[in-house]
């Protein structure tokens, strides 16, 4: 029942932040009139089902919507606003700290503080290397390093690990296959998203709480 409550109250609230994505959005793509965040949000949301406590399910549900509407814009025009981010990493550490004071589990609110460190400053000394990466792409991973680092070094590993390969097969179909004039990169938030969900599922169903 948890599952099914939180799909529809992420859906809802994504739908509900339509036009705040709009305005966030900075050109008219076709794709953000879609509606596709509302989906994306309800599969996002169901994870809730892996949370062990009320606040760990408030947790899910924000980044389940914050997901959503990233994930829609960074298709649409490969940006990911700092308007979502940066109040998102507040937000993420808050609720975490808020688990952290009802659950007890202080150790995983410091290695949850930890891994987006540790991610956060591997991501920006990559980002000067690599074309690919952008500095919003640098911030989401601070946040998918909080949430992921809550629930274990694996799912931290895991994540992000399959967030490059998630990105990398169909970044090279793409940049075989486009045809002249369009751009052969592939937006790496929605992908950086991905590696999260893949994280946080892999830790849910095979380590130990």
């Amino acid at each position: 029942m948890n599952v099914g409550v939180c799909a529809l109250v992420a859906a809802a609230a994504a739908w509900a932040l339509t036009p705040f994505m709009l305005r966030c959005a900075t050109t008219p793509s076709p794709l953000l009139g879609r509606w596709l965040q509302v989906p994306i949000a309800a599969v996002l949301g169901g994870l809730a089902g892996l949370a062990h406590s009320w606040a760990e399910m408030l947790v899910f549900v924000v980044l389940a919507v914050a997901g959503a509407l990233l994930t829609v814009i960074d298709f649409a025009e490969e940006r990911l606003p700092d308007l979502i981010v940066l109040p998102l990493i507040g937000i993420t550490a808050a609720l975490l700290t808020l688990a952290a004071w009802t659950t007890g589990q202080w150790g995983s609110l410091g290695r949850a503080g930890i891994a987006a460190v540790v991610l956060f400053v591997l991501y920006f000394a990559m980002m000067v290397f690599s074309p690919d990466l952008g500095f919003g792409d640098v911030k989401l991973i601070a946040v998918v390093g909080l949430f992921l680092g809550w629930f274990g070094w694996g799912a931290v590993v895991i994540g992000a690990c399959l967030g490059w390969v998630a990105y990398a097969i169909p970044g090279m179909v793409r940049m075989f296959t486009r045809r002249p004039g369009e751009r052969g990169s592939l937006p790496f938030g929605p992908f950086i998203i991905l590696g999260a969900v893949v994280g946080v599922f892999w830790a849910g169903a095979f380590l130990p709480w």
